[in-house]
This record gives structure tokens, C-alpha cells and sequence, in this order.
């Protein structure tokens, strides 16, 4: 399994996005194919979705995928345990 973060993705920009709680329109390259998705922990999430609701009334995030933090480790488990065992 070969996992292509962004160059910029470095450990300031985890802890920013940790803290934050979501990571949007995150591309990320797994066996040399190109994958966007946007991650929230629960908290956030439940946050955005509550403000946009109410203004919007609905929610939609592409490709959206929650996890317990935002976290490099995280997002590894995610594209080993979803796309490598699921061959998308």
C-alpha cells in the first residue's frame, strides 16, 4: 500500500487540523490514484452541521468521513481499513 500525503500536510498542519477538527477537500494519492475527501471529528461536525441547518436548511459535504480525531495515523487506518480492503 502506497500512501501520498501533500507535502504541506507536516506535523504543525495535523496539530492545526486536530485541534480544528475537520480537514476539507483533502487530496491524498493510495496506490497512485487520486482521492478528495473531507474529515470532521463528531464535534465539528455536529457544529457545522447545526450552523449550516439552520441557515441553509440542509447539510452536504462530498465524500465525507468522520473520525474519533484528525489525525495522520487516523486517516491511514481510514484508507487502509475503507479503500485497500474494499479494492476501491
Amino acid at each position: 500500500m502506497n500512501i501520498i500525503f501533500p507535502d504541506w500536510f507536516d506535523e504543525l498542519t495535523e496539530f492545526e487540523v486536530k485541534n480544528k477538527g475537520f480537514l476539507l477537500n483533502f487530496t491524498v494519492f493510495v496506490n497512485d490514484v487520486e482521492y478528495c475527501f473531507s474529515f470532521y471529528d463528531i464535534h465539528r461536525l455536529i457544529q457545522d452541521y447545526e450552523e449550516t441547518i439552520n441557515e441553509l436548511n440542509f447539510f452536504y459535504e462530498e465524500n465525507l468521513v468522520i473520525l474519533p480525531e484528525i489525525t495522520k495515523g487516523n486517516i491511514i487506518n481510514f484508507i487502509h481499513n475503507y479503500l485497500i480492503k474494499n479494492n476501491k
